[in-house]
């Protein structure tokens, strides 16, 4: 099993960002950012900055010919998952693992789609608090990686690989035995604190503060405990109440990546939230007023603004 040289991050926002400064300090030749037109030529002129770090990091295009990568980080927003692939396929190479992620449960089979399910591994990001600023981000805590193959085990040797670089580069991470429950945990956690924090433009210091917050996030994810549970998986009403001591870590004034989207003029993701639960409660017969709601006001806001 040779270890793991080559790291592609595809998508240096805020998640991407905070991995990538830590895969630099690790050894600055492991890694590189995926980036084509205006975005790399970008980042070749403003490299990346994280907690003030300038990071001079190399940037890979899709028509440069160099080896392929052993893993690609894919850290992109939903609605760029398409270029993201087209710029991914010259680099991935038979050997090559894609680690999603990206927020919602829907991004792997995307990826899977275009490269192969045996490439794939599930992944997301819990209890980080990094704040992107236009091209510079900044964090206090860099949170946990959860990852894992689907229906894999620990010593699955891709999992193995990875986690043996994630440690060695001081990145928090866990493999938990069901993966596949635990994005769906974190997709609930998604649909109820993003979708809240955009709409009320409440930082996370609020869901500790303000019953209101804390009495729409918790209708909001009940609603994909209803739906997690008609597709089999082992989602609880007290799975949602986990929620609230995690987001009471995070620092006040910290900001969920939604709210970070509206605030900036960004595209949200309020399709593979709000969406995505509503059209699988549809085919299950399942009611989700709540996210009904919710997904229109992001909806509108989004026309209001012009980004939609």
């Amino acid at each position: 099993m040779h270890p793991i040289r080559n790291v592609l991050v595809c998508g240096a926002g805020a998640v991407g960002s905070s991995y990538l400064e830590r895969l630099h300090d690790l050894d600055p030749a492991l890694v590189g950012v995926l980036a084509s037109g205006e975005r790399r030529a970008r980042l070749d002129r403003e490299h990346v900055t994280v907690n003030g770090r300038l990071l001079p990091v190399r940037t890979v295009g899709p028509g440069d010919g160099g080896p392929p990568a052993d893993i690609i980080l894919v850290a992109v927003k939903q609605h760029h998952l398409a270029a993201a692939i087209e710029d991914m396929r010259p680099v991935v190479g038979a050997d090559t693992v894609l680690l999603s992620l990206l927020n919602g449960i829907t991004s792997e089979d995307v990826l899977a789609a275009a490269f192969g399910p045996e490439r794939i591994l599930h992944g997301f990001v819990v209890g980080n608090d990094v704040l992107r600023e236009g091209s510079a981000s900044r964090y206090t805590r860099i949170g946990r990686l959860v990852f894992g193959a689907a229906g894999g085990t620990s010593d699955d040797e891709r999992v193995v690989r990875l986690k043996a670089l994630l440690d060695s580069a001081d990145i928090p991470n866990t493999v938990p035995a069901d993966i596949i429950r635990e994005q769906w945990w974190k997709f609930m956690l998604n649909v109820g604190v993003n979708q809240v924090s955009a709409v009320l433009r409440a930082p996370m210091g609020a869901f500790s503060t303000v019953p209101e917050v804390r009495e729409l996030t918790r209708a909001a994810s009940l609603e994909v405990v209803a739906v997690a549970q008609a597709e089999g998986i082992a989602l609880a009403p007290t799975d949602v109440e986990a929620i609230f001591p995690i987001i009471a870590t995070l620092a006040p004034y910290a900001k969920s990546s939604m709210l970070q989207d509206v605030e900036a003029g960004r595209k949200t993701e309020v399709e593979i939230f709000a969406g995505e639960i509503c059209a699988r409660g549809r085919r299950h017969g399942i009611a989700t007023p709540v996210n009904d709601v919710l997904g229109t006001i992001l909806r509108g806001m989004e026309r209001l603004t012009g980004v939609a």
